[in-house]
């Protein structure tokens, strides 16, 4: 797949994001992801995600989102259905936030079981309102779910970047690790997650998130 691979063992899935760039979410990424994802689904793997060094993904593809039209409604679009993959997977979803992490992509990190960032000059945002877009309903959901209440204004209003000190405050990120030892620790909190009781672990993790898809499935466009 272009810009993704994937390699399965032992019930586990990791996924790479790296086009050679700043892993942007184009419709094209969202696609390969997805089908990676229900690849793991049907395998009913657990999942790490991760991106390249430096950098886990700008979120959406700047250039579709500014040209508008139909080409930036499918890409949304694709994005709703990534989010609602990522909530409804059967196993533990685990993301290795190798650097940078933006907008769609910090969504990503909500959306995780288990996240773990780099530790050092990197900056993790909701940058929305600052390139003049209106937080998507479906996503200040999110964000009011999942971010600390203190730093909801912050990050999904004022488009505060923050260092990885500061993501781990607001709820984004539950561990930091320096960025030659990021993999392996996210590798070992997979490892311990997917050896929990999985028919306990996907009932639980389905009830657990079951209010916050309720309020935000009418708000995502799926197809």
């Amino acid at each position: 797949m272009s810009g993704l691979s994937m390699a399965t063992r032992d019930g586990m899935a990791e996924i790479t994001l790296n086009d050679g760039k700043v892993n942007a979410l184009s419709q094209v990424m969202i696609e390969y992801l997805l089908a990676a994802l229900d690849q793991a689904a049907q395998a009913d793997c657990a999942v790490l995600i991760v991106g390249r060094e430096g950098i886990f993904s700008a979120g959406y593809d700047r250039k579709v989102i500014d040209a508008g039209g139909p080409a930036r409604d499918a890409m949304r679009a694709a994005g709703d259905r990534l989010t609602l993959a990522l909530l409804d997977h059967p196993a533990p979803v685990v993301i290795a936030s190798t650097g940078h992490c933006m907008a769609k992509a910090a969504f990503m990190l909500l959306l995780a079981d288990y996240r773990l960032g780099a530790d050092g000059a990197f900056t993790t945002g909701l940058n929305e309102v600052a390139i003049g877009m209106s937080m998507p309903p479906a996503a200040m959901e999110l964000a009011r779910e999942r971010i600390t209440p203190q730093w909801l204004s912050r990050c999904a209003l004022q488009a505060e970047s923050m260092d990885p000190a500061q993501a781990l405050q607001a709820g984004f990120l539950d561990e930091l690790a320096a960025p030659d030892q990021l993999l392996g620790k996210a590798r070992i909190k997979l490892a311990e997650l997917a050896a929990l009781d999985r028919t306990a672990y996907r009932e639980t993790r389905q009830r657990m998130n079951a209010p916050l898809r309720e309020r935000i499935l009418p708000l995502l466009t799926l197809s």
